[in-house]
Order: C-alpha cells, then structure tokens, then sequence
C-alpha cells in the first residue's frame, strides 16, 4: 500500500480494478468509475486473471494533510522497488 501528498483522481479506462483500504475494505471499479483518494492508504489489483486494466492517473499537488496533529505525509510502502539500471523510483516531492 502506498500515500500520496497529493489528491488524486483514478479513472478506469477498461477493465475492472479492485481499489483496497488499509482499513481491510475493497472497491470494485469498473469502465468509466472515478476513485479520489486524499492521504490514504491505498492500493490497486486487477482482480482478473486473464483481462487487462488500464487507468488514467491525474495527480494534483496539495498542502500536507494533519490528522488529530500528525501529519499525513507521503508513504511509498517501504522499500521502493528496483528499476532499470539497478536505482530505484524517486519519492515525488511534495512531502518536504
């Protein structure tokens, strides 16, 4: 699971998309369903073993959310995964 700083706005283009909450809940997206998510944690599966997903993602930069006094900053979900080239992906930011 992951946390963006940022309000994001996930569109299913084709496909389904099961969107999960670190609260142990899941969504069910289908073609043409939007899912925002603002400083939670999330992630996505493709519940089908043999169709394709694909999603449109749109970020938009925000101010850091504070929950009961802690901040709700980024969180990539540990150790970020290895790309070409043996680095590794960037955290985007925003979280400074």
């Amino acid at each position: 699971m992951h946390r963006t700083q940022s309000l994001d706005f996930g569109i299913v283009i084709e496909g389904t998309v099961e969107m999960l909450l670190d609260d142990g809940s899941s969504t069910l997206l289908r073609r043409g369903d939007v899912a925002v998510q603002r400083a939670t944690m999330h992630a996505w599966r493709n519940p089908s073993e043999t169709e394709w997903t694909r999603m449109v993602f749109v970020l938009q930069d925000v101010k850091a959310l504070e929950v009961g006094g802690m901040r709700m900053g980024e969180d990539l979900g540990g150790e970020l995964p290895k790309v070409d080239g043996g680095g590794q992906f960037q955290a985007s930011g925003n979280d400074a």
